[in-house]
């Protein structure tokens, strides 16, 4: 598999979306924005390949070499890739769709775009990645243990999410094995049962590849129990979204083994659509906005996490979704008197 990039400068957060619409995109610019405000050195990945536009809301013009001129070859060092935004602390790579094909690029190129990211000298390298869950994006995705998903309170953004996440474990688990693996054959079995209607846990699963391969399976369990990925709630309404989005989290510990938590709830804001109509992350447009105002507790817990990377255990008890919501409201009431 991509291994999670723990022991190089750049500390890499991917940003994906189980589906078109949730405001991915959006968030990924305006955490970069604020992180870059926090004096971190930050460069932001337009991964999303077969739709590259943050160059748009980042007022930049689509006139530089990309991803795309580095996937096809027509330009060799990443370094050029590197532009300037006008920002202190922020930089951009273009995703530069202009060339058909660079979304379905190999695994060999994808490792090497993984690398040349990681050793950026920067503190922290957001990628936003495309919508859906094609394993491009899956493998983009499990470069950390800890990416961040952007779910809306919305069923359809929740049942998406958990497909997303759902095709992320089977993709991690898969790509811990070797090709033409018993284990490999296990896990796609799985797969092809699941299309007949009897769809197994991942913990079942790993059960089975234990009865032959007990050593197989116990480092299985070890490397799921690593995968972490954080959850912010997008374009909420209030307290009513709270038993929507916790129906994600007992999708996620029931069916998939794994353990994922909420690090923010970000309200809708109408001043959206403008910033991008102006070109301009909201964050510089609209600093006291309602989506701004949400980013500096989740940019607080991604450098903590960040600064305890070293041990992948290590970290606090997480808050629950109800309570992220209701410090939201909170503090947003006291800043009003």
């Amino acid at each position: 598999m991509l291994s999670p990039i723990l022991v190089f400068m750049a500390y890499l957060i991917p940003v994906a979306g189980g589906k078109g619409g949730v405001g991915k995109s959006i968030l990924s610019l305006n955490l970069a924005v604020s992180l870059a405000k926090k004096c971190k050195r930050t460069v932001l990945c337009d991964l999303d390949l077969g739709g590259a536009n943050l160059h748009t809301m980042l007022g930049l013009k689509n006139n530089q070499p990309g991803l795309g001129t580095y996937i096809t070859k027509q330009e060799n060092d990443f370094s050029n890739l590197i532009q300037a935004t006008g920002i202190p602390n922020l930089q951009f790579i273009a995703g530069d769709c202009l060339y058909p094909g660079v979304a379905n690029m190999d695994f060999f190129t994808k490792k090497k775009i993984v690398k040349n990211l990681s050793m950026l000298d920067a503190d922290f390298v957001i990628l936003d990645l495309g919508a859906g869950s094609t394993y491009n994006i899956v493998d983009f995705f499990i470069t950390a243990y800890d990416g961040i998903l952007v779910v809306t309170p919305e069923l359809t953004s929740i049942l998406n999410a958990y497909s997303f996440l759902k095709s992320t474990v089977f993709r991690f688990l898969y790509r811990l094995y070797p090709a033409k693996s018993p284990e490999r054959t296990i896990l796609q079995n799985s797969v092809l049962q699941r299309m007949e209607g009897k769809e197994y846990s991942f913990n079942q699963i790993i059960d089975v590849i234990g009865t032959k391969f007990p050593d197989s399976a116990n480092f299985a369990r070890r490397e799921l129990k690593k995968l972490k990925p954080r959850i912010i709630m997008n374009m909420g309404r209030g307290s009513n979204d709270i038993q929507i989005g916790n129906r994600l989290l007992a999708l996620a510990k029931n069916k998939l083994s794994i353990d994922i938590g909420y690090i923010g709830f970000v309200p809708y804001d109408e001043n959206v659509s403008l910033s991008v109509m102006m070109r301009q992350p909201l964050c510089q447009f609209k600093p006291d906005s309602s989506l701004c105002c949400a980013l500096p507790p989740i940019v607080e817990k991604i450098i903590k996490q960040a600064d305890n990377s070293s041990d992948i255990f290590l970290e606090d008890a997480q808050e629950t979704l109800e309570d992220i919501i209701r410090n939201f409201y909170e503090k947003s009431k006291q800043e009003k008197i």
